[in-house]
């Protein structure tokens, strides 16, 4: 998993547990904005349940958050298509 996204340095051990909290905290939240956006495709949430789990977050990684939200309802939007 390491280094094979654009938030996460290339470095980093295969021990999750080893990674610094940061980088923990991140991939925590890019696993919980795919699923949010996985439930909001499938009809399970709503629009309004997104943006109260925006603000649930901790400030300094809300707009973190925020962009990977967009990175993954992209992705499933576009899922299929070439470019």
């Amino acid at each position: 998993m390491a280094g094979q996204t654009d938030y996460l340095p290339p470095d980093l051990p295969l021990n999750i547990g080893l990674w610094p909290q940061e980088y923990q905290d991140k991939q925590y939240l890019d696993m919980r904005a795919c699923g949010l956006i996985r439930e909001l495709f499938a009809g399970k949430k709503t629009r309004r349940v997104i943006e109260l789990e925006i603000e649930k977050v901790d400030e300094g990684y809300r707009e973190f958050f925020k962009t990977r939200l967009n990175y993954w309802r992209e992705y499933k939007l576009n899922r299929g298509k070439t470019k």
